[in-house]
């Protein structure tokens, strides 16, 4: 058995397999994507889709592209070792064209100071807040909204002084699980700031549903129109928050979305043309939209609290109504396989996604004529008229009414 890579300048390679793998597994393992190649089982070409390795099979693998995919599988590395570290923070670097990855080692210490130096980075150089905001936070007690208020709690001082509230959004299962909803209300002690919670009756008036949003969400879930689950639920807690600043005179929503959070978002813009406000500012209608952990991934948040705040990490499992449609993993796991790929791969999409912004037609802003929010107009596609997306759509379900 012999499975062999002839790159494109003819370099050879074994690669590591075993009969009765699956030859797209020995690809996958070994960083070689199946669109590069063509294959070649006894000097015949075969579907790498279909091809099992056997026991006595000669496999040729060719590179059909002149291009080196060394720059991938095997990236020149310089790394920056620690003892004991607990995280490794790796940024590909482009000087001229020849490409590096930087990888330094970090110990819990070390890793606990570069997430909150991170952080503080991505409020003074982002602007994300600004001396004398009253801004109004996310907060649904899962690791990000959590970790959030973490980060400002422990880098009190290091960032401009604000005002703020924390609201969290109520009514459905997954909101009012009570490990979820008490991290929620620890993290705020630790910060001494105001904890508002919005009912699902708020959610109701704000909508005008015409039965409790519970069951309404029910309704969707078990018919045709389950993949909306995650879009409603998205705009109901940002309308809630936006009506919670509305009451308090702020001007700024602050959303705990983080960095894989918004490459994802990225993804989905690009393959579907949907258009969307800046990162991390984008300003629609009255209000100053903001994303502090844009620079700081799910992984990362997610180690932060397990050093700092083990206690706020005791969560609950997503329910149904916080898991999305097979769409949304998709685009998840494109931007963790494009992190491990392009390691600080955010940077430079955020970055350009900035300066194409400037370029674009200008915003088309309407008001939605039941949960007045701000909504953008789509170029290319049909708007409803008056209604933002989801207000259409449970007028058509006849959910809400008008």
């Amino acid at each position: 058995m012999s499975v062999v890579f002839i790159n494109k300048v003819g370099e050879s390679e074994s690669l590591a397999a075993r009969p009765g793998q699956p030859l797209r597994d020995v690809l996958r393992a070994h960083g070689i994507p199946a669109n590069a190649v063509l294959t070649y089982r006894d000097n015949k070409p075969v579907s790498e889709e279909v091809l099992t390795v056997g026991e006595d099979d000669l496999i040729t693998v060719k590179q059909v592209r002149h291009y080196d995919l060394d720059v991938t599988r095997k990236p020149a590395t310089r790394t920056y070792g620690s003892p004991s570290p607990v995280y490794t923070k790796r940024v590909l670097f482009d000087e001229a064209g020849e490409l590096e990855v930087r990888a330094e080692q970090l110990g819990a210490e070390a890793f606990v100071e570069y997430v909150e130096s991170t952080f503080t980075q991505s409020i003074t150089h982002g602007g994300t807040l600004r001396e004398g905001d009253h801004s109004v936070i996310g907060l649904s007690g899962g690791r990000d909204s959590v970790s959030y208020l973490k980060l400002l709690e422990r880098t009190r001082g290091r960032y401009p002084d604000s005002a703020m509230t924390a609201v969290t959004v109520t009514g459905l299962p997954d909101w009012d699980e009570p490990a979820t909803f008490e991290a929620a209300r620890r993290s705020c002690e630790g910060l001494g700031i105001e904890h508002t919670i919005v009912t699902a009756r708020e959610v109701e008036d704000t909508f005008r549903l015409r039965r409790p949003f519970v069951d309404a969400m029910n309704q969707l879930m078990s018919g045709e129109h389950r993949s909306m689950n995650m879009v409603i639920v998205h705009h109901v807690m940002r309308r809630m928050l936006e009506r919670a600043a509305e009451e308090r005179g702020a001007p700024v929503v602050a959303f705990g979305l983080n960095a894989d959070d918004l490459v994802a978002s990225l993804v989905t813009w690009f393959t579907s043309g949907y258009r969307m406000g800046g990162i991390p500012v984008r300003e629609i209608g009255r209000f100053r939209y903001v994303f502090p952990l844009y620079r700081i991934t799910k992984k990362e948040l997610t180690l932060y609290l397990e050093i700092v705040a083990p206690e706020l990490t005791r969560q609950g499992t997503p329910g149904r109504f916080t898991t999305g449609p097979d769409e949304r993993s998709l685009a998840y796991a494109l931007a963790d396989h494009l992190y491990d790929l392009w390691p600080g791969i955010d940077y430079y999409l955020f970055q350009a996604f900035s300066t194409s912004q400037r370029f674009m037609l200008p915003l088309v802003e309407e008001t939605c004529g039941i949960c007045e929010c701000v909504y953008l107009l789509q170029e290319g596609v049909p708007n409803p008229e008056g209604l933002c997306d989801i207000c259409g759509f449970l007028s058509k379900q006849g959910l809400s009414a008008r």
